[in-house]
């Protein structure tokens, strides 16, 4: 009984150990200005911690074009604890995916009952470099947090499976509901459950479906409620993403599904060969090649065919491969959901069974030519150590902006508008304001239309006090992107810097109708208040002849001094000119 005991402890304190040589580095990090503002340090409702208002506006708002409470719910309470510290952050995921190795591990040892397989497997899963994403990006917490509790269901579903208790039925539902919360991709955990059933738990007999039909029906009635589960939260997300501007939808049909064959390719090239990786900008949208997503498609077909015909002889292989395709499936591009349609941090749950699969028909292959394990235990050790030494530098360049897409920059040869842009964006904050225009200028002349590229550039020319040119680039902004809050705020004092009070005054009045409580009142009061800011605004549309507009503001000045004379004259001037 102790050397049991002792054989399960020595695996997870070696996973503990080499999960947290390489991602505790992460707890010294900073945010990084790709989406950690809109997640964290500039979300008032993160920033307020755990109070009750944030907790009722976590479950009854759509944030960020998706609904995930339990996502909020777990940085509000960071925030609560540690304030806007970012190591805080960074440490709360470390310990979220090292807990997620160690439920790998345990999830496959329970089920199995083989401790070195299941190491071997979580720590492949645990130590690969595309794993970086996921975890050393504050933002990315859904992905570990969804993990956590996809993770937890499934070992709950082997325990189910083991003792027929149906409190633990209970419990996978509980888990599964938390994990939707979390993060949509869990919309797959009932295939995953079943791949489970097949392998390893054994629970589908062989022989052709008809002739197990009985076990099938109970096997799928038992997880019935958990695919009602995903189908209203698939509805939700689509709902969400429409709401808030996403993307979700737009690539269907045969560009769908030609465009997943090329990514489920890529995924596995970098599964094998994680060299070269970095985080995609918006750019990087692969839309297949007729001809290449057709040679992909066949690969897949190729691989799946002898996985499925030899799936009683090596069902371990039948059992990784179609994980992989099942659990990557939300996003393996078919469907866009926001947007990239190809990043690392998709690999995340679609690898544990991948690395399990890998592990095991390694094992078996293996175990057909030799009985000493030793030589295989070395390879091991070594392919660990390897994984671990690549992915300590992947995940330090998360350590800054500047880190991070000087890499992008690099990788790309220049050729990143999203890394031009976020280099920008970070010498910006760094008061390096000729660099800032420097970078957005080159990321304008690759995609002349490239988000807030426009918009920092001018903020940075306005530090730089040539305040016409940065009103000309903050209208541009505008003009592709126009309900930015902080762009349309900004260009406000920008126009009054320039001297063009009636555009400041104009801005500045829209702004306010549009966001009241901003930060436009202090351009209204530096024109002399709100009465005078809409004389100001309608006399400078009188001179550029748009006469029904300016009525519009000498109205409103009439609304709040109804006796003006003045106010009066100019709005009878410009109804007879109309």
């Amino acid at each position: 009984m102790i050397g049991r005991k002792y054989s399960t402890a020595l695996p997870a304190l070696l996973l503990s150990l080499l999960v947290l040589a390489v991602y505790w580095q992460t707890t010294g990090f900073g945010f990084v200005n790709i989406d950690d503002g809109a997640y964290v340090f500039q979300n008032p409702l993160v920033t307020g911690g755990l109070a009750w208002g944030g907790v009722k506006v976590a479950f009854s708002h759509f944030q960020q074009q998706y609904w995930i409470p339990v996502t909020w719910l777990s940085y509000m309470a960071d925030a609560s604890f540690f304030g806007n510290d970012a190591g805080a952050f960074h440490r709360t995921n470390a310990i979220l995916h090292l807990l997620n190795v160690l439920l790998v591990f345990w999830l496959f040892r329970s089920a199995t009952g083989s401790n070195w397989k299941s190491f071997f497997a979580a720590a492949l899963f645990g130590l690969h470099p595309l794993r970086a994403e996921s975890v050393a990006w504050v933002t990315e917490r859904k992905d570990v947090l969804a993990g956590f509790f996809f993770l937890l269901a499934c070992l709950g579903h082997v325990s189910y499976a083991k003792t027929g208790k149906r409190l633990w039925l209970a419990a996978v539902a509980v888990l599964t509901l938390l994990g939707l919360m979390s993060k949509p991709v869990v919309v797959v955990l009932p295939a995953a459950l079943l791949l489970l059933d097949f392998w390893p738990l054994g629970r589908i007999p062989k022989g052709k479906f008809r002739e197990n039909l009985p076990v099938w029906r109970t096997l799928l009635l038992e997880k019935a409620h958990l695919f009602a589960f995903s189908a209203v939260f698939a509805v939700v997300t689509i709902k969400a993403q429409q709401i808030e501007g996403g993307e979700l939808g737009q690539r269907t049909g045969l560009s769908g599904i030609l465009n997943a064959a090329v990514n489920y390719l890529a995924y596995l090239y970098e599964t094998f060969w994680p060299a070269g990786l970095y985080l995609r900008g918006e750019e990087y949208n692969v839309t297949a090649d007729a001809v290449l997503g057709l040679i992909c498609l066949a690969a897949i077909a190729l691989i799946s065919f002898p996985a499925w015909r030899f799936r009683e002889k090596s069902p371990e292989i039948a059992f990784g491969w179609f994980w992989y395709l099942l659990v990557l499936l939300p996003g393996s591009g078919i469907v866009k959901t926001g947007v990239n349609s190809f990043a690392d941090r998709f690999t995340y749950v679609p690898h544990v069974g991948l690395m399990a699969g890998i592990v095991w028909a390694a094992a078996r292959l293996y175990e057909r030519f030799a009985e000493d394990r030793r030589p295989l235990a070395i390879f091991g050790a070594v392919l660990l150590s390897l994984l671990a030494a690549r992915s300590y530098p992947q995940v330090s360049l998360w350590k800054d902006t500047s880190t991070l897409f000087g890499r992008t920059d690099k990788i790309t040869g220049g050729k990143s508008p999203a890394a031009k842009k976020y280099l920008g964006i970070a010498s910006f904050y760094a008061q390096d304001y000729r660099a800032a225009y420097d970078y957005c200028g080159q990321a304008l002349a690759l995609d002349p239309n490239f988000p807030r590229a426009s918009g920092y550039r001018g903020l940075a020319v306005a530090m730089l006090e040539n305040y016409a040119e940065a009103a000309a680039l903050l209208k541009r902004e505008l003009s592709i992107n126009p309900n930015d809050y902080d762009f349309n705020d900004r260009l406000a004092g920008v126009l009054l810097l320039a001297g063009d009070k009636p555009g400041a005054a104009k801005k500045a009045l829209e702004n306010a109708s549009r966001w009241p409580g901003g930060q436009d009142r202090v351009v209204i009061k530096a024109l002399g208040g709100e009465f005078k800011a809409n004389m100001i605004a309608g006399t400078g549309l009188a001179e550029k002849k748009q006469y029904a507009e300016a009525a519009k503001y000498f109205r409103e000045a009439l609304r709040i001094s109804p006796n003006d004379p003045n106010a009066r004259a100019s709005l009878a001037s410009v109804i007879q000119k109309m």
